[in-house]
């Protein structure tokens, strides 16, 4: 067993990759961080770093001994959280990672409520590309991960939280061409520019067996843009045309700006859920947020219902009956 101290300053220099960087970081001077690290090498009998130009560079055996102080580090903040939580002591602290489309645009109503609920609760969304999500979970940057699932449903060390799916529409501006003239051949759909984000490659497959004249499911859209706001600005602007889940354009579709295309049924759009380190204990923040979230999502999933439903057609009344004029008496003319 090394020394605690030890391993925080080998885990700083690792970091920094400079002496007084890391000691500035670690508030303790150059020379003290230089004799602690001394220290170790001649406990373990090894060189652990080596002095580049301007940096410094850990040895095979520095590299080693980084992964073991990363383990020690986390396994000891996961420990003194699970004695916390045994304790009933409150956090009062939630960290978020949310992928930039889906994710984000359902992070938004759970957090506001979590925040009237709560306000004494620090809460902070980390927006990033969900291909990062995970591993920002084991780095323990992050306490739940609200993203498409579909990739993380194989990694074994997350616990999953999954959502009813969502129905995928097309959506493109008002007037648009394929609003107001249907194509009759699928492969008209795509003489107009498809947007969207980076999506899971089983997402994208899944979704691609439903789209009109879809084309290579691996094939990123001609418009990449992984923000929902963006890409509605995007489709109000131009003659692109999007699948999306009609709660991220609700007020551009309500206000109707947006419309939805005439196409079959598109199938899921994703597998949203919330995603946690499975060895890791949960607190009451998470659990409280994972609670408003399912009740967020059921009425948004209510909300698209209404929005995909079209109006009844109001009855018109008939024209009144117009009454033949009364034929004349003989010799007298009709008035």
């Amino acid at each position: 067993m090394l020394p605690a101290h030890h391993l925080r300053h080998v885990l700083a220099l690792g970091e920094h990759r400079h002496y007084a960087r890391a000691a500035e970081a670690l508030h303790i001077t150059q020379p003290a961080l230089t004799r602690s690290i001394q220290a170790l090498e001649a406990l373990l009998d090894a060189r652990l770093f080596d002095r580049g130009r301007g940096a410094v560079v850990p040895t095979a055996i520095g590299r080693l001994l980084l992964d073991y102080a990363r383990d020690v580090d986390l396994g000891a903040r996961d420990l003194r959280r699970a004695v916390a939580l045994a304790q009933g002591a409150q956090l009062g602290r939630l960290v978020v990672g949310a992928g930039p489309f889906a994710g984000a645009a359902l992070a938004g109503p759970v957090v506001g409520r979590l925040c009237r609920a709560h306000p004494g609760l620090h809460i902070e969304v980390v927006i990033a590309p969900w291909q990062e999500l995970p591993q920002r979970l084991r780095a323990r940057e992050i306490d739940l991960m609200l993203a498409d699932l579909s990739e993380a449903a194989a990694m074994d060390d997350l616990a999953l939280t999954r959502l009813p799916p969502h129905a995928a529409v097309l959506v493109a501006r008002a007037g648009h061409p394929l609003a107001v003239q249907p194509p009759a051949a699928a492969a008209h759909w795509r003489t107009y520019p498809w947007a969207g984000p980076r999506m899971p490659a089983s997402a994208a497959r899944r979704l691609a067996r439903h789209l009109p004249a879809a084309g290579d499911a691996s094939a990123p859209p001609g418009i990449v843009c992984d923000s929902h706001a963006v890409l509605q600005d995007v489709l109000l602007a131009s003659d692109a045309v999007a699948p999306v889940c009609a709660f991220m354009v609700a007020d551009a579709l309500r206000s109707g700006r947006l419309v939805v295309l005439p196409t079959p049924p598109l199938g899921d759009y994703g597998r949203f859920g919330v995603a946690r380190l499975a060895a890791r204990s949960t607190g009451a923040a998470e659990e409280a947020f994972v609670r408003l979230l399912k009740t967020v999502d059921a009425e948004l999933r209510a909300e698209e219902a209404a929005l995909l439903t079209p109006a009844p057609a109001l009855k018109s009344s008939p024209p009144p009956r117009r009454r033949s004029p009364r034929s004349a008496p003989a010799g007298r003319p009709a008035s």
